[in-house]
């Protein structure tokens, strides 16, 4: 129930504060990012978000092994635990969460507090994981979905490449 009511605030607490600056839901929408894009555009960019999350991931994991200090698998027994208790609650990660997270991250902070400081915002948020690991690699992922949200002003192709990620990297855990 804390889950749902973070994921609540992430989603909300922008909202409210592009409506109460707008006056205006639509306009809220489109200033967190969250406007019409082309099929072909929205498609082109989610296929490239994903394959950077995935280069970037197995970056992660050379590097983590060269260095030794590879702790995923305490990631990888969250993921295996959620999975256990509720397919119906890892489905709320994979699309609620990743709604929520890059509404808050990408949408609202990045033209806050820009592309460095959502990152490391967003890297932190993954400490209840408690792998190092994770958080160097959310941090870095959050670079790079900042920086593409920046570059395409669209948030839709950075959830859905988001979404996409973490539906490969579920699979790959189970």
């Amino acid at each position: 129930m804390q889950i749902i009511s973070l994921d609540l605030i992430l989603i909300l607490f922008p909202l409210i504060y592009y409506y109460f600056k707008n006056h205006s839901i639509k306009k809220s929408f489109e200033e967190l990012g969250i406007k019409k894009i082309d099929k072909k555009e929205l498609t082109k960019n989610s296929i490239q978000i994903l394959a950077g999350l995935i280069a970037i991931m197995f970056a992660i994991s050379i590097a983590s092994s060269l260095i030794q200090v590879n702790d995923l698998d305490k990631v990888n027994e969250t993921v295996k635990t959620i999975v256990e208790v509720s397919p119906f609650l890892m489905l709320y990660y994979l699309v609620v969460r990743v709604f929520a997270e890059e509404i808050f991250f990408r949408g609202f902070l990045v033209t806050k507090i820009g592309i460095f400081g959502s990152s490391i915002i967003f890297g932190l948020a993954h400490f209840m994981y408690g792998s190092i690991i994770e958080i160097i690699g959310a941090f870095i992922a959050g670079l790079f979905l900042a920086y593409y949200f920046k570059k395409t002003n669209n948030l839709i192709p950075v959830i859905l490449g988001h979404m996409a990620f973490n539906a490969v990297s579920l699979i790959l855990v189970i």
